[in-house]
């Protein structure tokens, strides 16, 4: 629930600021968050995972944990705002400077809220968090549309920023009291930086193939590119935010109990894997065949130059479904170094591919991303296959549900799609069309197949079923 309302204020709040930006405006932004997300992996110093998978906590190991990234985030914050000219210089734009002035202050929030978000992580406190990240989400996304209305234009997305951090800490203090770090200490100093800079390593190198796409467009091929890449990628941004993070979030501490506890996490992994394909698959797969009216109805005519970007991305976000959980699944059973092995191996396959393809243009950067998640997705099941539960033959066999299930989603899109002229002529009604079709259609895929989504569905109805039987009494 909390990523659901996450994701219509976030999705709200993309849709409208499309219309309130230029492409150029949103690309100043991309490349300067782009830039502090890489630097964000430093601040983070794995402290947050750490908390999470370590076996026993004690208060000097929390406030160790917390002096740490207290101390890493404001030296990073204070360079981020020292060098945020000289940055802005070499793209050649005031506005980046700007926004990294801004986004350099919110390092010095973060660690205030940051170690108590792990630890209600770890103690799976999901009433709490939620009510933690909608009040974030709501204020984050109604103070960028607001500010944008008010012609902050791509600063407005920075301010958000700090107002969201902001909301998070206060928070943590009205819900998350009891996990407050009450000081500071060195005493486990040796414990935590082992952890965390193996973890760093990973996460840098994790972050930099991540936004090398956008900081490679903006300085090789321009703003209004990077704009246009950043729309393309947004339907699949918010769709990993919003719903593989949901997962993510939950299944990474599940992942670390159940291998502290009973050591079948790989048989927890592959459940996890086919219910995220049998959902995932179909949704990026329907993207791909709906790109033009996505596009243009959440964006507006502007933005058609994304449409063959959204489908390339897409395409990969369906085959990096594969190897979406296997960074945090080697984590929660104590293989960092796995992790950061592959990560250097492939993000810097993922640059050097990013790289080459932007002297062809943005739409081969959009293509190449095919590339790099199929050599991620190999990297990463090389590591893995010393678990049974995880052998190739026994995932292909057990994915085959999904297959089923993504065909039936897709069947009326594509046939709205290929009328001759309906979804050009009529582009809103094509599109309920498809998105009340393809729902059928997964639904009746998930019977066809016996998915394992579908008794988790009738669980839920019958869940709320009682409710409401409980409410009406």
């Amino acid at each position: 629930m909390q990523r659901l309302v996450g994701l219509v204020f976030s999705f709200g709040s993309v849709v409208i600021i499309s219309r309130l930006l230029t492409p150029a405006e949103v690309g100043v932004f991309s490349v300067a968050a782009g830039l502090v997300a890489l630097i964000n992996m430093l601040r983070d110093f794995g402290v947050s995972e750490f908390v999470v998978q370590e076996p026993t906590l004690d208060e000097a190991l929390v406030r160790t944990v917390f002096t740490i990234n207290l101390m890493i985030a404001w030296v990073l914050g204070g360079i981020i705002v020292a060098a945020s000219g000289v940055i802005g210089t070499f793209y050649g734009d005031p506005g980046v400077t700007r926004v990294l002035k801004v986004l350099g202050f919110v390092f010095f929030l973060l660690p205030f809220g940051t170690t108590a978000m792990a630890l209600l992580n770890r103690e799976l406190e999901y009433g709490k968090l939620a009510k933690i990240r909608i009040c974030e989400s709501i204020i984050r996304s109604c103070t960028a549309v607001a500010l944008a209305y008010a012609g902050f234009t791509y600063m407005s997305i920075a301010w958000a920023s700090v107002a969201g951090i902001s909301a998070l800490i206060i928070g943590c203090t009205l819900w998350g009291w009891q996990y407050r770090v009450k000081g500071l200490s060195f005493m486990h100093w040796k414990r935590v930086l082992h952890f965390g800079s193996n973890r760093t390593i990973s996460d840098v190198a994790s972050q930099l193939g991540e936004q090398s796409a956008s900081l490679v467009i903006g300085k090789m091929l321009g703003m209004t590119d990077a704009g246009l890449f950043s729309r393309g990628y947004g339907v699949v941004n918010m769709y990993r935010t919003n719903v593989l993070g949901a997962i993510g979030a939950v299944a990474f501490p599940a992942f670390a109990r159940e291998h502290r506890e009973h050591a079948t996490a790989p048989d927890l992994f592959l459940k996890a894997l086919v219910y995220t394909t049998g959902i995932s698959w179909p949704f990026f797969s329907c993207s791909v065949i709906l790109a033009y009216p996505v596009i243009n109805i959440l964006f507006g005519e502007q933005w058609d130059a994304a449409i063959p970007l959204m489908r390339w991305l897409c395409f990969a976000a369906l085959i990096g479904t594969l190897m979406f959980q296997c960074n945090r699944f080697l984590v929660a059973l104590g293989r960092v170094r796995a992790v950061t092995c592959v990560e250097l191996q492939y993000q810097t396959v993922r640059v050097g591919i990013t790289i080459g393809a932007a002297f062809y243009g943005v739409a081969a950067v959009a293509a190449s991303q095919v590339l790099v998640s199929i050599i991620a997705t190999v990297l990463y099941y090389r590591k893995m296959r010393i678990y049974e539960a995880l052998a190739v033959r026994k995932c292909a066999k057990a994915l085959v549900p999904s297959v089923v299930v993504t065909l039936g989603a897709c069947a009326v899109p594509a046939a709205v799609v290929l009328w001759p002229g309906l979804a050009a002529r009529h582009v809103l009604l094509a599109f309920e069309l498809a998105v009340v079709g393809g729902g059928a259609g997964w639904l009746l895929g998930l019977v066809v197949a016996r998915h394992p989504l579908l008794d988790e569905l009738k669980r839920v109805v019958s869940h709320i079923s009682s409710r409401y039987r409980l409410l009406r009494g």
